[in-house]
């Protein structure tokens, strides 16, 4: 499907990744920035789906994404703050791209490629959280990853019935799509 492609952008899995990721307080920067990233970008994919999203279900899983991520982003910054990290420094690159595909879908249409979207990002996120966590040696940033995937776990959940409800299809977890150009 045209519009998933270009959404493997999207979410931690992404913007989280351990390769290169030792322990010390530039990683811990890396990491909270790259989650500070990952929890605008879920924002922004809430918001979106309240606003195109056809099904109730869908415009309700957008508003728990709003929800969900904007509550982990406090926790992020107020760690950063603790850290002294500037998350705006930290922070990779944005690409105003990355939605395109998903902004240009309409109806029910949108509703099968944000569940389908959602499902993938989500299970990269909780692998790629858990791999964070399991590397760092940072007490806190632990704790917060510690405290993050079960919320990561339950958007998967929540995106798999999406996925099946919709009849919409995923690639196979662990599979990742390139993105377009």
């Amino acid at each position: 499907m045209k519009v998933r492609k270009g959404l493997a952008c999207l979410g931690l899995a992404v913007v989280l990744t351990t390769a290169g990721i030792a322990s010390g307080a530039d990683d811990t920067a890396a990491v909270l920035g790259k989650l500070h990233h990952s929890n605008q970008m879920e924002i922004e994919m809430g918001k979106l789906a309240q606003d195109k999203g056809q099904s109730k279900d869908v415009k309700s899983f957008g508003k728990t994404l709003v929800t969900d991520h904007t509550a982990a982003d406090k926790k992020v910054a107020a760690l950063a703050k603790q850290e002294k990290v500037d998350l705006t420094a930290a922070m990779p690159p944005m690409k105003n791209d990355q939605m395109a595909p998903l902004k240009a879908a309409v109806g029910a249409e949108f509703d099968t490629a944000f569940a389908s979207a959602m499902l993938e990002d989500h299970t990269k996120d909780v692998d790629a959280a858990k791999a964070a966590r399991d590397t760092t040696t940072d007490a806190k940033l632990k704790a917060l990853l510690d405290s993050t995937i079960p919320v990561l776990e339950k958007h998967r959940e929540t995106a798999q019935k999406l996925v099946v409800s919709l009849g919409s299809s995923a690639p196979p977890a662990g599979k990742v799509m390139a993105p377009t150009k």
